[in-house]
């Protein structure tokens, strides 16, 4: 499976003054928006094997990543390999006499198993933002020198990232909703909870939540900040995410249907969060198949 980003842009210089600029990796990838560094910088005569260090953080840890020019065609193309993650390849062509379009395609294969994929890595998985706000700098600082989209990506990224699912259950909407309420159910048996302090109206209870992803240990602290008995309730957790659960009869038994929603930072949070959303599909799949088998086997017995 790949997954191929495109972007294009035309710049107001010469084919050969782009072709330069790119030919120094630290300038594409310091063009990224949000904060990164670039280290082990080694530029080889002919641009084949030129090579640097891509670093920035998330969670407070740092990753990195080198890439590595595999293909370099003077004033028409360079191609950018990571050691783990996208390929890049910048495409220019003359326009207008005197001007460029430059295209950026970032192809990333997806089939390795995610426990392969090195931690300090997966900030490389590229969103079409990310592409789209490099492709604006590069832009910008061939023609002026300064940036276009500011440094820090906090002001201006807004990507939401939503995982969602259902299933249907043969069992009464009470009861499933009176299973599903309790943290310990709807978050599955992999996350940890700890000072569960329920209140009577549901709204305001609130606990801790531990897990871990890719072996890093995470910590949260979650409160219910809506809660409509038998039709749905809302869980923010401090760690970023908004998690919803709702109920809905349907066909005489009930639809469970859970969703969460979270809005990165910066470019390297959305990398691991949609990573971490597409480990967890199958686990997720899995939690709701074992909550439909519990909340049938219960109707049943009542």
């Amino acid at each position: 499976m790949s997954r191929n980003i495109l972007q294009s842009t035309v710049i107001k210089a010469p084919v050969d003054t782009v072709f330069t600029f790119l030919s120094d990796p630290t300038n594409w990838m310091k063009a990224f928006p949000g904060d990164s560094d670039v280290t082990q910088l080694d530029i080889k005569p002919d641009g084949v094997g030129t090579s640097a260090r891509w670093s920035a953080k998330t969670w407070g840890i740092p990753m990195h990543v080198t890439h590595e020019y595999r293909d370099v065609v003077p004033n028409k193309r360079i191609v950018s390999k990571a050691s783990v993650g996208p390929v890049i390849t910048f495409s220019l062509e003359p326009v207008n006499g005197s001007g460029t379009e430059l295209t950026v395609e970032s192809a990333l294969e997806i089939g390795a198993p995610v426990v392969r994929v090195p931690v300090q890595a997966l900030f490389v998985r590229l969103t079409e933002d990310d592409i789209q706000g490099m492709v604006a700098n590069v832009k910008s600082l061939v023609e002026t020198g300064k940036k276009a989209v500011p440094e820090s990506s906090d002001a201006g990224f807004s990507q939401t990232l939503t995982w969602r699912d259902s299933i249907m259950i043969a069992a009464p909407v009470d009861v499933v909703f009176d299973m599903v309420k309790d943290p310990r159910v709807w978050l599955g048996p992999n996350v940890e909870i700890s000072e569960l302090k329920t209140t009577p109206e549901g709204v305001g209870t609130t606990f801790r939540a531990a897990w871990t992803v890719l072996g890093i240990p995470l910590r949260t602290t979650h409160e219910y900040t809506e809660y409509v008995p038998n039709r749905h309730f809302t869980s923010k957790a401090a760690l970023g995410p908004v998690f919803k659960v709702e109920v809905t009869p349907e066909d005489s038994g009930t639809r469970l249907s859970m969703r969460s929603d979270v809005v990165p930072r910066n470019m390297a949070e959305a990398a691991v969060d949609a990573l971490a959303i597409k480990m967890s599909e199958r686990s997720q799949a899995e939690e709701l198949a074992g909550i439909k088998a519990r909340a049938e086997a219960q109707a049943g017995a009542r």
